[in-house]
């Protein structure tokens, strides 16, 4: 655990939160897609915006204005469409702000909207919100973007109805792709929430939003600068106003998972200096105390992302996708089983073969998994024949032979087919069944479709199999045999 900042450090701290989130205002609502019912311009009554208030135009160059989408870190969204080119597209409208006369200091809200026309500008990836265009009409900083028909992820966090879990996980992973596109430009977000996060209707995934970005690399990086963000998604470092790096980044999207799978923020705290003192010096809870009927690999995941030290986190975001998407492929799998289908994955977890792994690996299994039923005397595998087939029993008892000569039998839970499976070569025994008997079949292609994680498992597993048999030998303990000779 990291010893706890100064107290003046978190105090120095809170005041630069609230100043951003003055500057935000009700930035929760932000989105360049995020549909509303507000007004047209010619009948606007909006409430005052404090540091963002200002006459709203009917039109500004080439684009005319019509609903309010929602308010920004540095301005106010509306949709709008352009005449030129027939498109709908957002446009954020920002107060031109006045340096002060004594320092020269531009407010804050003008300084974020220049940074995200600088960061946002240089971006161009299908997970990022594109910038067509930018400049300055009357009193008005405008920036105009795609449009995106959807919501933020806003709508299905914190006391929403949430999303599936495979789906709340592959939103994230999308997520994982823009940072890290953003990060290899020298790119710190900063302000990842679940509001800056848009889910369109045709399921498109884009990050919007880099009004308090800072740059890591060139002659003007401010990696290191003032606490700002949104407290509850904050990382430590960010808090206590440190370097920041990518792993920043992925803390404030592993808080946003956490909010995504249990609809519960991950820290919470009355005072904003309060909930700075939890994000730096209390371990975040566990995701498995909250949703024990969810894989405790993702809990696990979840609190590597949450780490207070920032070395001891996924470094990128290919890293923490990569963590996550065998994952989410196992609970895709799940939510289209039936009840009965779930059943029999319980059933099959408590066979031998299948007992290291979790629901969503056996389901996976199924899902390239050929179910074949034999009769007695009907024969498995040839001695001497070539196969890659690996079988799982499910019911029923085997013979193995080798030479005629009875080596093995195998009953519910067992395996064969293990050497041709990993050798690629003739099997060196027979195998044909006593009683009537049911086995899941796979080939090795089936370890092709998994993920590099979930394939690791599975071979390991079989070949751990076929080498205790090797071991064992010719060995035979025919309690079986004798009762059904």
């Amino acid at each position: 655990m990291n010893p706890m900042p100064k107290s003046a450090e978190l105090d120095q701290a809170a005041n630069d939160s609230r100043d951003n989130e003055a500057a935000q205002q009700s930035a929760a609502a932000a989105s360049a897609g995020a549909e509303s019912s507000a007004k047209n311009p010619a009948e606007r009554s909006d409430k005052p915006l404090k540091a963002l208030d200002f006459d709203v135009p009917e039109r500004v160059g080439k684009y005319v204005l019509g609903d309010k989408l929602g308010s920004g870190t540095c301005g106010v969204v509306y949709k709008a469409r352009d005449e030129v080119l027939n498109r709908i597209v957002a446009i954020k409208l920002s107060p031109i702000g006045k340096p002060d006369v004594s320092t020269g200091q531009v407010p804050g809200a003008q300084r974020a909207f220049m940074t995200e026309i600088s960061a946002a500008g240089r971006l161009k990836h299908p997970n990022v919100v594109t910038v067509y265009d930018a400049g300055q009409q009357d009193d008005l900083n405008f920036l105009v973007m795609e449009y995106v028909a959807g919501h933020s992820l806003k709508a299905v966090g914190k006391g929403q109805k949430l999303l599936p879990p495979h789906r709340a996980i592959e939103v994230i992973m999308e997520c994982c792709k823009a940072l890290d596109y953003a990060h290899s430009r020298g790119i710190i977000h900063r302000d990842i929430k679940p509001a800056n996060i848009m889910m369109g209707r045709d399921g498109t995934v884009k990050l919007l939003d880099f009004g308090i970005a800072v740059k890591t690399t060139g002659d003007d990086a401010t990696a290191v600068g003032p606490t700002l963000g949104t407290p509850n998604y904050m990382s430590p470092e960010q808090i206590r106003g440190k370097n920041l790096g990518p792993a920043s980044d992925l803390y404030s999207l592993a808080t946003v998972l956490f909010e995504l799978l249990t609809g519960k923020q991950l820290f919470k705290a009355k005072k904003v200096k309060e909930l700075f003192r939890i994000v730096v010096g209390e371990i975040a809870p566990k995701l498995n105390d909250i949703r024990p009927d969810l894989p405790i690999e993702l809990s696990e995941i979840i609190a590597r992302a949450l780490n207070k030290m920032p070395d001891q986190r996924y470094q990128s975001g290919e890293a923490f996708a990569e963590a996550l998407r065998p994952l989410a492929e196992q609970l895709r799998i799940m939510a289209h089983r039936s009840e009965h289908q779930r059943s029999f994955i319980q059933r099959l977890r408590r066979l031998s073969f299948f007992q290291e792994f979790n629901d969503g690996e056996v389901a996976v299994f199924l899902n390239h998994a050929e179910q074949r039923d034999f009769y007695d005397g009907d024969l498995l595998i040839g001695e001497g024949v070539k196969t890659r087939e690996f079988s799982v029993i499910t019911r029923g008892v085997v013979l193995v032979r080798r030479n005629g000569v009875l080596q093995r039998v195998l009953g519910e839970g067992d395996t064969f087919g293990e050497f041709g499976f990993i050798h690629d070569e003739p099997s060196p025994v027979q195998v044909s069944a006593l009683r009537g008997v049911s086995v899941l079949t796979v080939s090795p292609a089936f370890l092709g479709e998994l993920s590099p994680k979930t394939h690791l498992h599975y071979y390991k597993r079989i070949s751990e199999s076929l080498v205790h048999k090797m071991a064992v030998g010719d060995v035979l303990t025919p309690d079986l045999l004798l009762e059904d000779a």
